[in-house]
Formats: C-alpha cells, sequence, structure tokens
C-alpha cells in the first residue's frame, strides 16, 4: 500500500493542516462575521489538539487528499489522483478523509468496515479520530469559501448548510442527491508503487 512505501526519492513538505484556511475565511465575503470568527477559533483549537495527538501508525507518505472520490476506476483498475497537497506527515491523515465520509456524507458502516479491513488497521478505535475528522471538515470549506466568494450561488448554499452542521454539531447531514453522486461504491486501498521509470500508479492489491 501507499503508506508502506519507502521514502520518496524527492523532499516532502511536512504535512501542515489547515495551512491556508484562515487566508480562505479572511477573504470570505458571504459569511456573517460571527461564523468567520467561529472558523477561526475552532481552526485554532484543533490545531492546538493535533500538536499534542500521538499517532499510532507513525509518518510517512501521505497523498494529502485521500479518498474515495478523488479514485479513478476502470473495471478493475485503480488510481488515486489529485496529487495537489503530498507531504510527510502522519498516516492517519488519509485515513480520517474517509472516516469522515462516514459521519457526514453517509458512507455506511460496512463500507467503512470494508475499507479499515482492507488498510489492516481502524482509526476509528483511536482517540485522535475526532481531531482529524474535524480537521477534515474544516478543509472541506475551502473550495465553497472561493467559489462562494466569485458568486457561486449553489457553493454559497452548500457553504451555509454546511455552516449550520458544523455549529451545532448536527452530523447526520447526508442527502440523497450527494448520496447518489458519490463515488464511493468500492471504497479504494489504491497504490503508487516505484517502477523502472520512477513511480508508477498501479491497482490495488
Amino acid at each position: 500500500m501507499l503508506h508502506q512505501l519507502p521514502a520518496p526519492p524527492v523532499t516532502l513538505p511536512t504535512a501542515a493542516p489547515l495551512s491556508s484556511f484562515a487566508e480562505a475565511v479572511a477573504a470570505d465575503s458571504t459569511l456573517p462575521d460571527d461564523d468567520r470568527r467561529w472558523l477561526i477559533g475552532e481552526r485554532d483549537r484543533l490545531l492546538d489538539d493535533f500538536q499534542g495527538l500521538a499517532f499510532p501508525l507513525g509518518a510517512g507518505l501521505i497523498q494529502g487528499d485521500a479518498y474515495p472520490g478523488n479514485t479513478l476506476w476502470d473495471d478493475d483498475r485503480v488510481l488515486l489522483g489529485d496529487w495537489d497537497e503530498p507531504a510527510w506527515g502522519p498516516r492517519e491523515l488519509d485515513l480520517a478523509n474517509t472516516i469522515q465520509g462516514g459521519i457526514r456524507f453517509g458512507r455506511t458502516p460496512a463500507e467503512l468496515d470494508a475499507f479499515t479491513t482492507a488498510y489492516g488497521y481502524d482509526p476509528r478505535d483511536w482517540t485522535g479520530i475526532d481531531t482529524l475528522v474535524r480537521i477534515r471538515d474544516l478543509h472541506t470549506l475551502g473550495s465553497f469559501l472561493r467559489r462562494a466568494g466569485n458568486g457561486d450561488a449553489a457553493a454559497a448554499a452548500e457553504l451555509r448548510r454546511r455552516m449550520q452542521s458544523l455549529r451545532y454539531n448536527d452530523r447526520s447531514s447526508e442527502r440523497p442527491d450527494h448520496a447518489a453522486r458519490r463515488s464511493c461504491a468500492r471504497p479504494s486501498a489504491t497504490v503508487f508503487r516505484p517502477g523502472r521509470a520512477g513511480w508508477r500508479p498501479t491497482r490495488a492489491s
């Protein structure tokens, strides 16, 4: 699996969750001031908690945005795409993205069980997973903040809905239209393996 690979032959940045989130919130012109203050306070609280976590899986190469929506399927061939945020950091950061999908977007317990069984570790049993899931919650707001600021009415409506969910700790936010669209029928254990010409994506084993 990806997390079992040796260090890549390049220098990776250290994982820095929510590193540009404060700037995205500051640039927003659609949310009430109280919501923006809450977001910055929540970011600061979560990053303080993050610094105090002990990570059972240790640090290594992480993709940074690994979740089933970033997998590309061609029959049984699976690739992991969207490599905009690779870093060296706690491996649990990659796993939390899919766990968050179960809390927020209707991924079923059976799907999460299949995912964690394939991986060989279940982060739901770890005390730090709630912090990482909440960090992921804020991370997913970034694109909606930018799009809402550019006049995207649908993004602004989704941003408001997610803000209500986060501020009032409502974790029952699954919507039928979202469930119908999500590309999570088969949670992936996609890997990137080194080949003769360098690192190459290949199907999950």
